[in-house]
């Protein structure tokens, strides 16, 4: 893999060049977000990584559902959650805008060379944590038994490494061959 544009996470060169000789037919986990980062990191994936056979996985957590609202009262046991007041429920409005948003932005990349590819969106509450993004994530990796796992940097100051928290989140914690794609190293 000379020439490699990415940061590899907790691989060893032994690591890598296994997972080269692995024969075609992986999955290779994208973690998307609709960015010109995370299209340059699956760009990276299909000039690096992808050989005819392989299957490229989009996952994107959608922060769509609207938090209860809760009512307590002294008793113990006496808490009633409800639906928002007011306003429609727009859910699966959000969640397909986002299916729009990333198929316009990764499909391009990925039609003109019959790449074949499934796209796992996961509807999580607005004001969900980041660590359990990072969990919905990792559930989709193993779920899929992904070969590597590919995703940008965003360059975010406040986290240790400079790569934003989901990135830094998943390096520590994925336990599978991780790649991340700086975007000053791919021609951004």
């Amino acid at each position: 893999m000379d020439g490699m544009e990415a940061q590899a996470l907790a691989n060893t060169d032994a690591q890598r060049a296994a997972f080269l000789r692995k024969p075609a037919g992986r999955n290779l986990v994208v973690a998307t977000d609709d960015t010109v980062s995370s299209a340059a990191a699956a760009e990276w994936a299909l000039d690096n990584l992808y050989r005819e056979g392989d299957i490229i996985h989009l996952t994107y957590v959608v922060k769509c559902l609207e938090p209860s609202m809760e009512v307590f009262h002294g008793m113990p046991g006496t808490a009633y959650s409800f639906k928002q007041p007011g306003g429609k429920h727009r859910e699966q409005e959000l969640v397909d805008d986002a299916k729009r948003r990333l198929e316009a932005r990764f499909l391009p990349l990925l039609q003109p060379h019959l790449v074949p590819y499934q796209l796992h969106l996961y509807a999580e509450r607005t004001d969900c944590s980041e660590a359990r993004v990072c969990e919905l994530i990792l559930k989709d990796i193993e779920q899929r038994d992904a070969a590597i796992v590919i995703m940008a940097a965003h360059n975010k100051p406040g986290t240790s490494t400079g790569m934003g928290s989901v990135a830094e989140y998943l390096s520590k914690n994925c336990k599978r061959p991780m790649a991340v794609v700086r975007p000053h190293m791919h021609g951004q």
